[in-house]
């Protein structure tokens, strides 16, 4: 029987196969690994973003309007979409002076039991706003008005949940011309609401009274500035101050008068019999 001897005969040397022909398959399953990567977080991203029925349809009718709260069954409203229409923001009155929301003048007769961005270990986050309180502590500023702090335009006035009870978000209109710019201050844990949706108010009007949130909370008022155009509860919560505004600061710089000017009635009667407000301007 022949042997087969491999030191004299000829052996052909046959390359690696590879997955494509001249694909390097170490620079193939990185491309791979990215290329998937890519493709998830696209899908992802498109679950993130409401349907087309999720979105508000604002129409020129009253039934569409942002500030009118559908029924709770209806599930196309989606309130982080409520954007406040700007031909109806044209119609906020310019706002000259800010004031205190509670108390006598500059906010006397008043604390605040819970500054903006204070940490809450309870919920884990930062409180959005001021929570302020007759100095008698607990209910005992249950029912006390609750003024606005400027000329403006109630775009929300409604129940806004367990957590929130009755709400009154108002638009303010800063500045005029191109540097016109609108922010909001809301009023939360009402216990009574005393404005509608879509009424022009003036600075010291009473807009409700201190509640709280239907006995869910000791009587105080949650005060919020925002700078948004959105009609939105949304949350008093949050790591980051997202769109708010650090109430009492916001409040002394834009008071638009000296410290030694105490609160004036917001109405004030002229010769023709009506109320008239001489800070009232568009």
């Amino acid at each position: 029987m022949s042997t087969f001897d491999r030191r004299n005969a000829l052996v052909k040397c046959a390359t690696s196969v590879k997955f494509i022909k001249g694909l390097d398959p170490r620079i193939a399953a990185p491309v791979l690994i990215v290329s998937i990567f890519i493709v998830g977080l696209f899908l992802w991203f498109l679950g993130q973003t409401p349907s087309k029925n999720n979105w508000v349809i604002l129409r020129d009718y009253e039934g569409m309007r942002p500030h009118h709260v559908p029924e709770p069954s209806d599930d196309s409203y989606l309130e982080s979409f409520a954007f406040v229409r700007p031909i109806e923001s044209a119609l906020t009155p310019k706002s000259v002076r800010f004031d205190s929301p509670l108390g006598s003048e500059h906010g006397a007769m008043t604390y605040n039991a819970q500054s903006f961005m204070v940490l809450n270990s309870r919920f884990g986050s930062n409180h959005l706003a001021d929570d302020l309180n007759g100095i008698g502590g607990m209910n005992t500023d249950l029912g006390d008005p609750v003024y606005a702090v400027s000329a403006g335009r109630v775009v929300y006035a409604a129940g806004a949940g367990e957590g929130w009870g009755n709400m009154v978000i108002i638009e303010h209109a800063i500045g005029d011309g191109v540097n016109r710019r609108y922010v909001q201050s809301l009023y939360a844990h009402l216990k009574v609401i005393n404005v509608l949706s879509g009424a022009i108010v003036r600075r010291g009007e009473v807009v409700g009274e201190v509640g709280g949130a239907n006995g869910k909370y000791p009587a105080h008022l949650h005060f919020e500035m925002r700078d948004s155009n959105v009609v939105d509860p949304h949350k008093g919560y949050s790591r980051k101050s997202l769109n708010r505004l650090n109430p009492t600061e916001t409040i002394r710089k834009w008071r638009g008068a000296d410290n030694d000017l105490l609160n004036v009635s917001p109405k004030i009667q002229g010769e023709d019999g009506f109320y008239q407000d001489l800070e009232f301007g568009f």
